[in-house]
């Protein structure tokens, strides 16, 4: 019971207050789907790109590019893409890391416009909520020509439970929302610096393996050889 009345009666009696109902039920299915798919794709940049070198280095290339495949997270991804197209020279294999990238972060930040949207949304219809209960309120006193301290603080306090109820929503869903951004943020950054240091990895892992000569020894001329024209570019996987 609140102020003499229960919860059915006062849904009932005002609109506004079913709006936010539904706006409530809304943003907790939206912080709820949140949460489910940070904690699906959650993964540790420094131990992912480190394992990731220590099986390129001792198994190769295919057994990296498996390993890679079963890391259902964006780390993973971003693992393969860059595995299977570490023959482009670094400028490209950077460019495609980082348009993975921004995919990534276009799925983090997913939804997280409705979810700010119904922060503010619920606060404003509190106070819609509250400005039509003062008209209703006052608009019955000058109607029925009675009125007291009893009959106004009545018409208010019934008024001013929108704007609580509004604030009860609105609060904790622009916390989330502010939570939820500054973690897309730090994973997009994350992924970001490991794309950098994935691209010096590859690279160092083309180059040839260099054979030290002694000086007294005269270098052996090795015939050149003729790479074989490409007509299409084969090397693009993504």
């Amino acid at each position: 019971m609140i102020m003499g009345q229960s919860i059915v009666q006062i849904f009932r009696n005002s609109l506004v207050m079913v709006i936010l109902l539904l706006a409530s039920i809304t943003a907790l299915a939206l912080i709820l789907e949140r949460f489910w798919y940070f904690t699906k794709n959650r993964f540790n940049p420094s131990k992912g790109l480190m394992e990731l070198r220590r099986i390129l280095a001792q198994n190769g290339l295919s057994q990296a590019l498996d390993w890679s495949k079963k890391q259902n997270n964006p780390l993973g991804r971003l693992f393969v893409v860059a595995l299977e197209n570490y023959t482009l020279s670094a400028e490209e294999l950077s460019d495609l890391l980082y348009s993975l990238i921004l995919e990534e972060r276009i799925r983090y930040e997913r939804l997280l416009g409705g979810m700010g949207t119904l922060a503010n949304a619920a606060t404003l219809l509190g106070l819609l909520g509250t400005v039509t209960g003062l008209i209703g309120a006052f608009g019955n006193i000058a109607l029925t020509g009675s009125g007291g301290p009893a009959v106004v603080s009545k018409g208010i306090a019934e008024a001013l439970l929108t704007t609580a109820f509004g604030l009860f929503i609105g609060i904790p869903v622009l916390f989330f929302y502010n939570y939820f951004s500054k973690k897309s943020t730090d994973l997009t950054m994350a992924l970001e610096s490991v794309a950098e240091r994935l691209v010096v990895l590859l690279g160092r892992y083309k180059q040839p393996q260099r054979v030290e000569r002694p000086l007294e020894t005269k270098p052996v001329p090795t015939p050149s050889v003729v790479q074989p024209e490409v007509s299409e570019d084969t090397t693009w996987k993504f």
